[in-house]
């Protein structure tokens, strides 16, 4: 079987269960699904799941509340999005971030084992790679400098155990710096694209020869997709990336081409401190048929239109 057929002989989703469906991936993964007539149990817990009928409660650390759920939802496919999002997502709370990233995916995980669930995707990140600089690739070292990228660490580490030990059928995803329209966590990124609607000067503190990694939300929910779809990958753990890293200095000059008044300022090069200049994704195209296809200037414009037309560039 050739490598294009291959992709083509998915597996079936069947009914799926998503974590964190109130986050920003969850949300968009769930809206993904359930508009291509998917099956989906969405979860979630807080505001998000006593306000929304369409949004179960499910708390990820109560190992018992998580079994319950996956044995009472008879699910064929499982979407870990329910974790902690980034390292500037609770910073003076690290023991909870490894409560959720540590311990919620071994609940979950622990649960698709008992009760047979055919694939469980679980999202990392990038972050694990820490400040390593050049390219790198699945097979680097891991060199993670945070208590949230060593809490993604270990929940790899989880799953591969899961995956020898217990023959789960696992996938984590090493997914790059997430942007779009919904994001609810403040981003350097989207604090350009809204000053870029009153023209006014920003300064980034992100030195200007410094490597980005964004990856759109759209990319991103292809890539789950393709983990949880593809039949057979060979690789447990894979980047979901858009490839070649872009300087601070391109992302600013797609921000400054949104208004004529706009005008960015970086902070001065800093050529011992560029960062990853290319966080590989090679696995991701031979082996789930990922290929990132959002360009970061046509987000950006997307980004800018969204904000101009919804109430979220008044916040």
């Amino acid at each position: 079987m050739s490598q294009n057929d291959r992709f083509l002989a998915d597996r079936k989703l069947g009914r799926v269960l998503v974590t964190g469906a109130g986050g920003f991936l969850g949300a968009a993964m769930t809206n993904t699904l359930r508009a291509q007539g998917v099956d989906v149990l969405a979860t979630d817990i807080g505001l998000v799941s006593r306000q929304r009928t369409d949004i179960a409660h499910c708390e990820v650390t109560d190992s018992e509340q998580v079994d319950a759920v996956v044995r009472q939802g008879k699910f064929d496919t499982i979407l870990h999005c329910g974790a902690v999002s980034g390292p500037m997502v609770m910073p003076d709370r690290p023991l909870d971030i490894w409560r959720i990233n540590v311990g919620g995916t071994a609940a979950v995980l622990e649960a698709a084992r008992r009760h047979s669930v055919g694939r469980v995707i679980i999202c990392s990140t990038s972050e694990v790679y820490g400040k390593l600089s050049g390219p790198v690739d699945e097979a680097t070292p891991i060199a993670t400098h945070t208590v949230y990228g060593a809490s993604k660490v270990a929940g790899e580490q989880v799953m591969l155990g899961y995956v020898k030990e217990h023959g789960v059928d696992a996938i984590a995803l090493r997914l790059s710096w997430i942007y779009g329209p919904g994001r609810q966590t403040p981003t350097t990124l989207e604090q350009l694209v809204r000053a870029a609607h009153s023209g006014q000067r920003f300064a980034v503190l992100t030195p200007t020869d410094a490597y980005t990694h964004y990856l759109h939300i759209t990319d991103a929910v292809e890539g789950l997709l393709r983990a949880a779809k593809t039949r057979a990958p060979q690789s447990r753990i894979i980047n979901i990336t858009a490839g070649r890293g872009l300087e601070m200095s391109e992302v600013a000059r797609f921000v400054m081409e949104l208004h004529p008044d706009m005008v960015v300022t970086c902070a001065p090069p800093h050529p011992e401190a560029r960062g990853i200049s290319e966080l590989r994704n090679h696995l991701a195209a031979t082996e789930i048929g990922f290929i990132a296809k959002t360009p970061l200037e046509v987000g950006v414009r997307q980004l800018f239109h969204h904000f101009s037309t919804s109430s979220e560039n008044q916040q």
